[in-house]
């Protein structure tokens, strides 16, 4: 997330100091120190003679040192002159790397971005989309946290995150902007032990009248109800318990607390022992997205969201 500073720090330049030395001068020294001649430097430098000579002496003049000792047959470095022509290499490359990144963050390729997840999704498409973004941009640094897609959302209105990955359907977004991209698959887990573990696919209707495990609403209330209303109905479950994550949840399942439906590719990867996933048919999903706000939009935003839209299901 990329906040405006105030300057401070270790770095932090005293009020009323001046640096002693300007960088096109330091260019011109270091032009004038190959060349030992203030004739070719000029011409190198397209400037005039008396020009160049006089930009020497004000570089010599902050500096408080003489850098060339001055003869008919030409120049000589003298020993702060030295110092200098080693020294000054290393500060115009660091300028040159300042200036790059400056230009880097201008085209939004440079920078701090904040990003999170949400905890029921299948890490697979939003961890491939940090992934390539921090490929095609290695000097941004991305900041993944996780959480569930309401404290997603929250963070995101707070200014905390610069983009949040949540669980669709959503039920209010107001003033952000969402893209979808993409869904997963939903299955079943089912106690090893249970009757219903016999069968290799499931129909909804299976899990009428069964107790259920399942997250509390308020984490994804969007989420939570197309689960409901895909999968029971208007009739709705028998609630045995509610668990606050997905290793919860399945440890509930995995102690006989009842079924639980959620993503089958999460399912398969965390499920514990006494545990079995079933897939539905037809099958069942949900979708997921890319959720932000247009107000604290950044370069660096926008190539995010474009890198993130490439991974959209295309159209047949």
């Amino acid at each position: 997330m990329l906040k405006g500073r105030r300057g401070g720090g270790a770095g932090q330049i005293t009020r009323g100091y001046r640096f002693p030395m300007d960088l096109r001068r330091l260019e011109y020294f270091m032009v004038l120190a190959e060349e030992l001649h203030f004739r070719r430097a000029a011409e190198r430098l397209h400037i005039s003679q008396p020009g160049l000579s006089q930009q020497i002496r004000v570089l010599e003049k902050d500096l408080g040192v003489s850098l060339f000792e001055r003869s008919a047959q030409g120049v000589v470095l003298t020993d702060p002159g030295f110092v200098l022509l080693k020294e000054g290499a290393h500060l115009l490359q660091q300028a040159e790397s300042v200036a790059a990144h400056v230009r880097a963050a201008g085209k939004g390729i440079a920078g701090i971005l904040r990003v999170v997840h949400s905890r029921s999704l299948t890490g697979d498409v939003p961890d491939e989309i940090v992934r390539r973004f921090r490929m095609s941009n290695p000097r941004v640094e991305i900041i993944v946290e996780t959480a569930w897609t309401t404290r997603n959302i929250a963070m995101l209105r707070a200014g905390e995150v610069d983009a949040a990955f949540v669980r669709m359907p959503l039920l209010e977004v107001g003033d952000l902007s969402q893209l979808t991209l993409g869904h997963t698959e939903l299955a079943a887990a089912i106690p090893a032990d249970l009757p219903l573990a016999r069968k290799r696919i499931l129909q909804t209707a299976d899990l009428r009248g069964i107790p259920v495990v399942t997250f509390p609403r308020e984490q994804a209330p969007g989420y939570f109800d197309h689960i409901l209303s895909t999968v029971w109905g208007d009739e709705g479950p028998l609630i045995s318990t509610t668990e606050p994550d997905p290793e919860h949840l399945l440890a509930a399942v995995a102690a006989g607390a009842g079924v639980c439906v959620f993503d089958v590719q999460r399912a398969l990867k965390l499920r514990p022992k006494g545990v079995v996933v079933r897939r539905f048919t037809p099958s069942l999903s949900a979708d997921f997205g890319l959720l932000w706000s247009p107000h604290r939009m950044s370069s660096l935003l926008e190539s995010f969201i474009a890198e993130a839209s490439l991974a959209r299901p295309r159209e047949p």
